[in-house]
């Protein structure tokens, strides 16, 4: 047995004195926390999380895992202990409390194991199923003492329900068919090649424009004398990997498709994705769906992850969750309220966006502003992994912080040594993973610590923080201290939450939503921009009253959607929300240039040069907007063409020692030369101008924009 963290709690460690006047501590206890989950192991590696189950045993919390052989266990939601158990299934597993005790079954395997004591790892096997063809099995007790299992794991096979012996484990009646998939009349279950993330066919082939979903990952939940059979859809390769559900007034049957469905859906923001899962009550009572989503990790890692988000049941029995700002900050099961699915904090994204200032960056696609643009696709690369490499977020004002998260990435890494599942954490050698501190300030120069993890043990690849009161800053500045397998120091997306004065939610009236009439799965919404507005949610539903579905939206002011049922018709909202703090824009002409190329190349011999071809060994740089100068190095003696790519002769001529080499410290330009005036439409305005300065061992072509 280990103790263990399951929770986005960044803990502070010792500090560094990196120039910090104070040092702002976080909560101790935190309230809240943010999805995506990490799945932490003491000293090991975060650990994939798949097929989740949660359940209250005997007055803690259980969380089980696939292909682990353990599991936690925790008197909340935040503390856990993690368990080492060899016996226990491992696997897809099913875990359900019958006549007082655990017991547990695998998928594909007919074995069937009891808890002799689950927090001492303890477990016998006690019978055999009739088959190990159980596709996802899923056990279910009923109130009456009745064993049920839940089973269906194809594209082609139907979900199916056998009652079981609960002495020998094998079947009391025959499986009976419950459902299969719909696409025709199911939008969010359909397979769309946009909507993937990564093949899982690695080039054997392509996705079809539509194809039959995995119907996967069943799991029955009672509540108020109705069974709730859920089910996730199409793959956990798609960022609409989702939840459905089905109802009925027996476990055996039928069950009926809710037409409020999907359960868990979320295709945009940072964290997507929402499927096989489980559905559980807390200790209040309130719902919660725990989810696996996919992930990302270094170049072309890929994995699963969890995220959970609050379910409840209105009072005509239709069971929903809410996953409209699923990736922000929400409450722990203790401080959240009984009833309903508000469970979410009113913390505004503030670095969504905003002005990134970096201390390096290895290559033009892993540029800062990936970091602030809520894909976890994307990240920003330094050029090393040294310490004192940093990112900073410049939100443009003053903000309240209550929260972050920081999203790494790995890129460069050097894979580093599996670990055995079943091994003991202490049996491990000790290793430090992302070591970092965090600093703010109001103007770029008087810096406060508020995160140090100098000797980071634990693989947080979401490290949420909740500060234990809130943080004035207008800047913040993430400090590498050490990467770990060779890798960049990376991050996916810094992620602030907080408040300003200005902050809000404002309704849109004038907006356009149209259902496709050629397919009623689909609509297209479209609305006037908001000026300010950082983003929108867009809500649905079939009842005016009930929009339990969402998207949220960053970068533009309209949305398609592919997750509508056929036969009800929609009703639809638009909300915008804004931090309060402007949005940056790059201006480009600064950054990259405004577009006009010069290449500096050495010509072979008199004659045999083209002045309209590029050149390999040509060294190539982009005028920018206004005045600047654009240097030349390593300039050795001989002839030297200055030309745009593929364009007219700026300046050639041969270049000799005498003009290229000189032991002054300041030495005077040699040649100078006017190549062309500058101009807007008809209006000159400016000139440029060359000029050559030597150096010891070679020269300076300086090009000169006024």
């Amino acid at each position: 047995m280990k103790t263990s963290i399951l929770r986005n709690l960044a803990v502070a460690a010792f500090a560094l004195t990196m120039g910090a006047t104070a040092f702002a501590q976080p909560a101790q206890q935190p309230k809240t926390f943010a999805n995506p989950l990490d799945v932490i192991i003491g000293n090991e590696r975060a650990y994939r999380g798949g097929e989740p189950i949660v359940l209250i045993y005997q007055d803690d919390y259980y969380l089980f895992v696939s292909h682990r052989k353990g599991y936690w266990y925790g008197k909340d939601m935040q503390n856990w202990t993690y368990v080492d158990a060899p016996n226990y299934p491992g696997g897809v597993v099913s875990v359900v409390e019958m006549d007082g005790q655990l017991i547990g079954c695998s998928m594909n395997n007919k074995n069937v194991y009891r808890a002799v004591d689950p927090k001492k790892g303890e477990w016998v096997k006690i019978g055999e199923l009739s088959s190990d063809r159980y596709g996802d099995a899923n056990m279910f007790v009923d109130d009456d003492g009745k064993l049920y299992l839940y089973f269906g794991w194809s594209q082609i096979m139907p979900f199916q329900v056998v009652e079981l012996d609960k002495k020998t484990f094998k079947e009391k009646t025959k499986p009976t068919p419950l459902f299969w998939s719909d696409i025709k009349n199911h939008g969010f279950e359909v397979r769309k090649p946009e909507d993937v993330i990564y093949s899982i066919f690695n080039g054997r082939r392509d996705y079809n424009p539509e194809e039959l979903p995995w119907i996967e990952g069943p799991y029955v939940i009672k509540h108020n004398n109705l069974y709730y059979l859920q089910y996730a859809a199409i793959g956990l390769e798609f960022i609409s990997y989702s939840h459905g559900v089905y109802v009925a007034d027996n476990p055996l049957g039928p069950f009926k498709y809710s037409e409020h469905n999907p359960l868990t859906f979320k295709t945009s923001g940072f964290q997507v994705g929402a499927g096989h899962g489980s559905t559980f009550h807390d200790k209040k009572g309130n719902l919660w769906t725990i989810c696996m989503i996919p992930a990302q990790y270094g170049e072309g890692g890929r994995g699963s992850e969890l995220a959970i988000y609050p379910t409840a049941v209105d009072a005509d029995g239709v069971m929903y969750s809410n996953t409209a700002y699923g990736d922000y900050p929400q409450y722990y099961a203790e401080y959240r309220r009984v009833g309903g699915t508000e469970n979410y904090t009113d913390w505004k994204l503030l670095s969504v966006n905003k002005k990134p200032i970096v201390s390096s960056t290895l290559d033009p696609k892993y540029k800062a502003a990936n970091a602030l643009d809520e894909d976890f696709k994307t990240c920003w690369a330094a050029a090393t992994g040294d310490p004192g490499e940093y990112f900073i977020v410049d939100f443009g004002a003053k903000a309240s912080i209550n929260a972050i998260q920081i999203n790494w990435d790995h890129i460069g890494a050097t894979p580093a040594p599996g670990r055995q599942n079943s091994a003991p954490a202490q049996a491990q050698p000790e290793v430090t993973y992302q070591c970092y501190e965090v600093f703010t300030s109001l103007d770029n120069q008087n810096w406060t610590k508020i995160i140090s993890k100098p000797r980071n043990l634990e693989e947080r690849k979401h490290d949420y923080t909740e500060m234990a009161k809130p943080v004035e800053a207008r800047y913040v500045k993430v400090v590498n201290v050490s990467t770990y397998d060779g890798a960049k120091f990376c991050i996916k997306d810094l992620r602030v939450f907080g408040t300003t004065p200005k902050a809000k939610v404002t309704p849109v009236y004038d907006f356009l939503a149209v259902r496709n009439p050629e397919d009623r799965r689909e609509a297209n919404l479209l609305w006037n921009p908001v000026p300010g507005a950082d983003g929108y949610v867009v809500r649905y539903g079939i009842e005016k009253d009930k929009l339990y579905n969402s998207y949220i939206v960053y970068d533009k002011n309209t949305l398609y959607m592919h997750s509508l049922n056929t036969n009800p018709e929609y009703y639809f909202q638009v909300e915008a929300f804004d931090s309060g703090l402007d949005t940056y824009r790059e201006n480009s002409l600064e950054t990259l240039g405004s577009g006009a190329e010069i290449q500096l190349a050495q010509r072979p011999k008199q004659g045999q040069f083209s002045a309209y071809r590029e050149q390999s060994n040509a060294v190539i740089q982009m005028l920018k907007d206004g005045p600047g100068e654009y240097v030349f190095d390593n300039v050795v003696p001989g002839n030297w063409i200055l030309n745009h790519s593929y364009g007219p002769v700026l300046w050639a001529g041969e270049l000799t020692e005498k003009e290229l080499i000189s032991n002054e410290a300041n030495p005077a330009p040699t040649v100078e030369a006017d190549l062309t005036l500058l101009g807007v439409g008809d209006q000159i305005t400016g000139i440029l101008q060359m000029k050559i300065i030597p150096g010891k061992e070679s020269g300076k072509l300086v090009v000169i924009k006024k």
